[in-house]
Parts: structure tokens; sequence; C-alpha cells
């Protein structure tokens, strides 16, 4: 097993919390609480990296190190990701809707909000009559 398999989502966003070897003492102690529930783990282990969450923002743009786009705090959570407002994947810009992360179910959960966001686009186009104009096309489109 390899160390970069396992991640933690809590740790300080500064860099400066992040200084000497504090990567590798967080990273120690997070395989030894995982070691209290599964001892074999440490002797598993053959290489890890530790990515803190400036090296998260600066590498891949997540901010604050996040790797669920955002928080997920109690005002963010469930129907209020990412807020009331958007957590029905429509947003007020016509035909835009978001998925991924930062959506109602989360990052936890792979493709789920993929899925919702689809399911959502599906209805739309149906309620606007949209739907049947793109059965026809793909009913054309299938006779060349």
């Amino acid at each position: 097993m390899s160390a970069r398999a396992m991640f933690t989502q809590y740790g300080p966003p500064e860099e400066k919390a992040w200084e000497g070897d504090a990567r590798d003492r967080y990273a120690d102690a997070c395989v030894e609480h995982l070691a209290r529930y599964a001892p074999n783990v440490p002797d598993a282990i053959v290489e890890r990296e530790v990515l803190a969450p400036p090296d998260l923002e600066r590498i891949f743009g997540l901010q604050g190190g996040n790797i669920f786009q955002g928080e997920q705090g109690l005002d963010q959570m469930a129907f209020m990701r990412p807020t009331p407002d958007l957590s029905h994947y429509a947003t007020p810009v016509h035909g835009l809707y978001l998925c991924g992360a930062g959506t109602h179910p989360g990052g936890g959960v792979m493709a789920a909000a993929g899925h919702n966001a689809a399911r959502r686009i599906l209805r739309d186009r149906k309620i606007g009559g949209l739907r049947g104009g793109l059965r026809r096309k793909s009913a054309s489109a299938a006779s060349l």
C-alpha cells in the first residue's frame, strides 16, 4: 500500500504551519492513528508524499487547499450546497448547471453530483419542451 492513497482533509491552510518537518510529523501522526485500527498499515507503506493545504492550492488551484471546493460546514451541507439558491444544480443563467465537489452530495461521492445535475437538465428540458426536439434530432441522425 502506498500512503499516496490516504487523504486527510483537515490541516492548517497557512504555509507557516507547514514549515520544517511539519508535513512529515503530520503524516506520522495520521499513520499512527490509523495503525490503532489497522496495525499492519505502517509496515505496508512503501513510500509517501505529503501535500499540505498550501501545496494543494499552489499545485491544483484549490482555494485554501480544500479538496471539496469549499468548506463543508453546516451552512453548506446537503440541500444547501453550495448555497440554498444554487443547491438544485440549476443557476440563474439559462442553460448553466453546476456539478462536482462543490454541489450536493459533495466531493466524497464519486459522480453523484454529475448524475443529479444530468437528471435536473433532463427534467428542465422536458418541462421546457426541448426534450422532444432532441429526440427528433437523434432519430434523424440515426437514419443517416
